[in-house]
């Protein structure tokens, strides 16, 4: 096989590996939304079938520059519980009191009056849809360079043919045998 051929091979074997790294990241980019719309779902229900309870805020803790978290303290059915709910859009202080609906079957389970759900769900579902818009970024740059490179190895494929053709009338244009004097003016 010449190195041409094998380049050929080696491209036709890795398309289908691109095309399945495209479809891989945007599905890996989707997960996030998906969780988005469940966690939504979840705090709908758990507020219409849940329990109504008063809970208080016992501290906010800033860790880093964008992580804050509340910790909660509350009571179901007379047994004590803590839990924490991180801060995105709402972040209060110490003291205050926060109306949530606890599940029923479950009283670590819960959803604030803001719309919080208790823990922290979605963070790593939201750094696999980071690395599928990588991913399938990277795929996607790949297929567009090899098909851009296809473009510029045809386009040079034309212009050394033209050179050769060009070459050829050039030596079947000249006389064999004669030879010219050198002019003297």
């Amino acid at each position: 096989m010449t190195t041409v051929k094998i380049a050929r091979t080696w491209w036709r074997m890795r398309y289908p590996a691109y095309v399945l790294g495209i479809v891989a990241g945007l599905v890996m980019m989707w997960l996030p939304s998906k969780t988005f719309d469940d966690n939504e779902a979840w705090g709908t229900r758990l507020r219409a079938d849940g329990v109504p309870v008063q809970a208080v805020i016992h501290e906010t803790v800033y860790k880093a520059r964008n992580s804050r978290t509340m910790h909660l303290r509350y009571q179901v059915a007379g047994v004590p519980h803590r839990a924490e709910v991180g801060c995105w859009e709402v972040c209060l202080p110490a003291g205050t009191e926060v109306r949530i609906w606890v599940n029923p079957d479950d009283p670590e389970d819960f959803v604030t009056e803001f719309g919080m759900l208790s823990g922290h769900r979605g963070r790593l579902q939201g750094v696999v849809g980071a690395a599928g818009l990588i991913l399938s970024g990277t795929m996607l740059a790949a297929v567009v360079g090899r098909l851009l490179g296809r473009r510029r190895d045809r386009r040079q494929r034309d212009w050394q043919r033209q050179q050769r053709e060009h070459r050829r009338r050039q030596f079947l244009n000249t006389k064999g045998g004669t030879k010219r004097k050198p002019s003297h003016r």
